[in-house]
């Protein structure tokens, strides 16, 4: 069955050769987004149905095949003729897909939790039960200790993640066990109270939600913050080291960070703002092009392979994952290096170049003609000196006037998205004058 590629984060997958026969079922667990499907004793015709008894395949003909947009499913019906020869294998290029995690419908309610305590609470510390395995610090956090002065302890009584810690009070403290999906259980604790503890007024509340997964990440939910002022120490101690936390700006509102151990004993953690997602590395690959030659790199040296059109097949089968380091690139003559990625909301695009004489030009293409990409977000760049942008929407036929990038930095992301054409790419140059340098461009999406 064909299901919905939007539900899940995917990564790179082998799956096993499936045998052809004249009528057969796959069923994929976990489910698949398939690039290509191909065969090397396969001559005949294969006809790929969504399910057995579905009227109109999705595809009829010869291997290999390459469909227009990956195929995400959970199985498939196949049919082929012209097997009578030899045995068949049946060979997939495909990612894996594992279930997002949607914590939205648990956001911001006490639907479904229940109380640890809804009294008034000054300076004492109030004790419930912890989530099995959850280990911080080298402990498993079998109890959380939840104190009045807004800060929780994982298995023992002690400040290790300050919420705008201060001498404030809680007024009630809730708890949750469930299940985002069938592989990921949490614990919700559901702080509300105020950051003064003789002065329980709007401009003081405190408001928040801390989330611990099985898979032994944590989330911090901050809903509602003082704008009063009062706004403590916010801060992941573990062990001997304490992290500072930026939970509010003054304005009342909140902000969101993940946190993820480092080792198998959470005595290492760190530390991301933004919506909670598991760290799935999401496929990506870069290849290098050199007139008509293109190449992937092995062992840290570069290889030709065979020259066609980049298609998302092709990156997956043949692209490299780490960044190309300068070494590898100084013998090619002006190359173009491209990076593809399924997913994710950025697409870094770094370089570092030290040419003489100035003015040097950098030469970049986005692509972001993916289905997963629906806007852009945020244009950020590290650099230094005087460094001028132009840019072309329309295939490099027409570029804009050269603008420092600071100032570019600031167009409209929504405008920009919409001068992109069918194709969307964006067609930059970055113009290095005197000694300046850039380190990194990048792009936040919009998925």
């Amino acid at each position: 069955m064909l299901i919905d590629e939007e539900g899940y984060l995917w990564r790179r997958s082998s799956p096993e050769g499936i045998p052809v026969s004249e009528g057969f079922t796959a069923a994929f667990d976990p489910p698949l987004r398939i690039y290509r499907f191909f065969s090397g004793d396969f001559k005949g015709t294969l006809s790929i149905y969504e399910e057995e008894g579905a009227e109109e395949p999705i595809y009829s003909g010869p291997l290999p095949y390459e469909p227009e947009k990956p195929i995400a499913c959970d199985g498939l019906f196949f049919t082929a003729e012209g097997t009578e020869e030899s045995p068949a294998s049946l060979h997939l290029l495909a990612e894996s897909g594992v279930k997002r995690t949607v914590l939205d419908p648990f956001f911001n309610t006490t639907e479904g939790m229940s109380a640890v305590s809804t009294a008034y609470n000054d300076d004492g510390t109030l004790a419930t039960e912890g989530l099995e395995g959850f280990l911080f610090n080298g402990i498993e956090a079998s109890k959380l200790y939840v104190s009045g002065n807004h800060w929780i302890g994982f298995g023992v009584g002690t400040e290790q993640l300050k919420v705008l810690r201060r001498d404030g009070c809680s007024t009630a403290v809730y708890r949750q066990l469930g299940d985002v999906n069938p592989d990921l259980r949490f614990l919700k604790i559901r702080f509300e109270g105020y950051t003064v503890y003789n002065n329980r007024v709007e401009e003081n509340r405190l408001i928040f939600e801390l989330f611990l997964f099985s898979n032994h990440d944590m989330f911090l939910n901050v809903i509602q913050t003082p704008v009063s002022g009062n706004t403590g120490e916010s801060a992941l101690v573990c062990g001997g080291t304490t992290t500072p936390l930026t939970l509010s700006d003054g304005s009342g509102g909140g902000t969101t960070v993940s946190f993820r151990p480092l080792d198998a004993d959470g005595l290492a953690w760190s530390v991301s703002y933004g919506p909670y997602a598991p760290d799935i590395t999401e496929s990506c690959g870069y290849l290098i092009r050199q007139g008509e030659t293109l190449y992937t790199m092995v062992d840290g040296q570069l290889k030709e392979i065979e020259a066609r059109d980049l298609s998302a097949a092709v990156f997956l089968e043949h692209g490299f994952t780490e960044d190309p380091p300068s070494a590898l690139l100084t013998g090619l003559e002006n190359p173009d290096i491209y990076r593809w990625q399924t997913g994710g909301d950025s697409v870094p695009v770094k370089a570092k170049l030290k040419a003489y004489p100035y003015p040097q030009t950098l030469s970049v293409t986005a692509d972001m003609s993916h289905v997963s990409i629906l806007g852009i977000k945020l244009l950020t760049a590290e650099y230094s000196g005087s460094v001028g942008v132009s840019h072309s929407t329309d295939g490099e036929t027409q570029w804009s006037e050269e603008a420092p990038l600071g100032d570019w930095l600031n167009t409209d992301p929504e405008e920009l998205w919409n001068s992109l054409g069918e194709k969307r790419l964006l067609h930059l140059r970055f113009i290095l004058h005197d000694n300046a340098a850039l380190s990194r461009f990048k792009i936040t999406y919009i998925n």
